[in-house]
């Protein structure tokens, strides 16, 4: 099976993200098939083609998802604040993370950000395609879930593989939502209310793999920002640190 059929397994639902994902991280052909894709761009008249993503409220949002600059890093707007360009590559583009971006796809937030990406490019040569829907509706189930003290990084992995799976998509969303959330809260146990993260969440995981117990922020200096939890499997106190 070429690049271009695996892609569009992938974006139709057919092939999972995960397994997607696996093979453009060990192989090259899914890699060169997409950088061929930009490349053709840049050799024409350099411009990417909006997607008309449709939102739930039935309005039509026309996106590039960043691909702009991966066409001309150069004006990647993180440049007006001394960061290097953010995509100089297929590759680097669908493997960036920072504080606000991730591609994590055993995420919500990252998986979202990979598929749509991949759509926006794989569209520029095919508009038949018909993408499936099932990881913008996971990314929404997942804002409505995941409080923001816990979006993002290890604990949202956790959430996605360890809690979700628990509470299929066929119960009834209002039970789902709220049965998702009581055991969220039953598994991110906290003595003194949550984290104010200056970053993306860090909950740390203790030995065990479970999440620690969270028990109070520490003492900040110098712009560094602590703070304290517990791992209930060896008693040991881990300080979190953070900076602006």
């Amino acid at each position: 099976m070429d690049a271009k059929q695996i892609t569009a397994d992938f974006l139709s639902g057919r092939l999972d993200i995960v397994e997607y994902r696996r093979l453009f991280d060990e192989g090259q052909e899914l890699e060169v098939f997409l950088q061929k894709i930009v490349d053709d761009i840049k050799a024409s008249d350099g411009k990417i083609e909006p997607y008309p993503f449709l939102m739930d409220d039935g309005n039509v949002f026309m996106g590039t998802e960043g691909i702009p600059y991966l066409l001309a890093p150069e004006t990647d707007p993180g440049l007006a604040y001394g960061l290097p360009p953010q995509y100089e590559s297929v590759r680097q583009m669908l493997t960036y993370e920072c504080r606000m971006i991730t591609h994590n796809v055993r995420t919500a937030a990252g998986a979202s950000a990979f598929f749509k990406q991949v759509l926006v490019l794989y569209w520029q040569i095919d508009k038949d395609i018909k993408p499936t829907n099932k990881y913008r509706k996971a990314y929404n189930f997942a804002l409505d879930v995941i409080p923001k003290y816990l979006a993002g990084g290890k604990a949202e992995t956790y959430i996605q593989e360890h809690i979700l799976p628990l509470f299929p998509e066929t119960m009834k969303p209002s039970e789902r939502k709220k049965a998702v959330k009581a055991k969220i809260k039953e598994e991110f146990r906290s003595e003194t209310g949550y984290p104010c993260w200056v970053q993306s969440s860090e909950w740390p995981l203790g030995k065990d793999g479970k999440p620690m117990t969270y028990l109070g922020r520490g003492k900040n200096s110098g712009g560094i920002y602590r703070w304290r939890f517990k791992d209930e499997s060896t008693g040991e106190i881990v300080i979190v640190e953070q900076s602006l």
